[in-house]
């Protein structure tokens, strides 16, 4: 097999990180697998360099970075022969979390070698592609001002959310879900191809890679008493069952909106717009995942990652109403 290496200098909670790539080009190597090692300078840079790669020989592409490197990469390889590998480094890690592939570098790169092919579904939003979430309203507000910020991680967006949540004003959206009119006023509106933003974030708790249709959670204006309960639902993949939250399938939803709102593709914060509209590409992305068998999570594990994202949060909560 042979490897080629999309790795960001500048991503994940410490920046600079450059043993993370090394360790990885030194696993693969020490395999027996030929691998080579380019390194990101600019936004875009890792979408041009995958893009070069499909007249390649190389088998198996790598982001190895945050969700915006492994959307870049991935943009690249859609529709493509090439497979698509992460080795996560960033702050949320949507899809590398959704595919199972761990965190710690040595063990992502051992299920990186296992070589575990899937092909997974891709979407467009206003034709621009992404493969976990696209989200419009305070999502991307959050999103936006997020970005702004130089420290990453769940403590950091937690601090975001907080801080905007007392002055957010929901929205009125027009909705035509597979050309069902559906009305709402929104607190966010998102769209799920993986099931979660990251972080085991879970806004669209039934959604699958693999299904060929969009999962969309309307979360509508709810009581600030409410705030708790809803990120503890989020962590524990039960939203679905908030009074405040429809759902709904779909693979092809307009958005309209009469005010230009902030929306996110994948995280990364876009221009303001009143109309947003996305599409499923069914089975358009391979990828390495884990195999099934190699990964038997406990419930201990699942109490453990819950009360983690959970905790970061409710402390900025409970500050705010000190």
């Amino acid at each position: 097999m042979k490897y080629l290496l999309i790795a960001n200098p500048i991503s994940g909670p410490k920046k600079g990180q450059t043993s993370i790539h090394q360790k990885a080009l030194e696993r693969i190597e020490n395999a027996g697998h030929s691998a080579s090692l380019l390194t990101t300078e600019y936004e875009g840079h890792g979408y041009e360099l995958a893009l070069e790669a499909l007249d390649s020989d190389y088998d198996v592409i790598v982001a190895i970075g945050g969700d915006g490197t492994v959307n870049e990469v991935a943009r690249a390889l859609t529709h493509s022969d090439k497979v698509l590998g992460i080795i996560p480094n960033g702050s949320g890690n949507g899809l590398a979390r959704e595919l199972q592939i761990p965190l710690d570098t040595s063990e992502a790169t051992k299920v990186l070698l296992e070589n575990n092919v899937m092909t997974m579904d891709t979407c467009t939003a206003n034709g621009e592609p992404f493969f976990v979430t696209c989200g419009i309203g305070f999502d991307g507000k959050i999103s936006k001002e997020f970005a702004k910020s130089d420290a990453r991680g769940l403590t950091t967006y937690a601090k975001e959310a907080v801080s905007e949540y007392f002055n957010y004003h929901p929205n009125d959206y027009h909705l035509l879900i597979d050309g069902k009119e559906v009305t709402a006023t929104a607190f966010l509106i998102a769209i799920g191809n993986a099931s979660q933003y990251g972080n085991n974030a879970y806004i669209a708790p039934n959604a699958s890679l693999t299904d060929g249709v969009l999962d969309l959670t309307i979360l509508k204006p709810f009581p600030h008493i409410e705030a708790t309960k809803i990120a503890m639902q989020l962590f524990t993949k039960g939203i679905d069952r908030n009074e405040y939250a429809a759902l709904y399938k779909g693979k092809h939803i307009l958005i309209e909106t009469p005010n230009r709102v902030n929306y996110h593709i994948d995280g990364e914060p876009k221009h303001k717009t009143d109309r947003l509209e996305i599409e499923v590409c069914p089975a358009s992305l391979q990828v390495v995942s884990r195999k099934e068998e190699s990964y038997n999570k406990s419930m201990l594990d699942l109490l453990h990652q819950a009360a983690s994202g959970f905790h970061g949060w409710t402390a900025d909560i409970k500050e705010r109403f000190k």
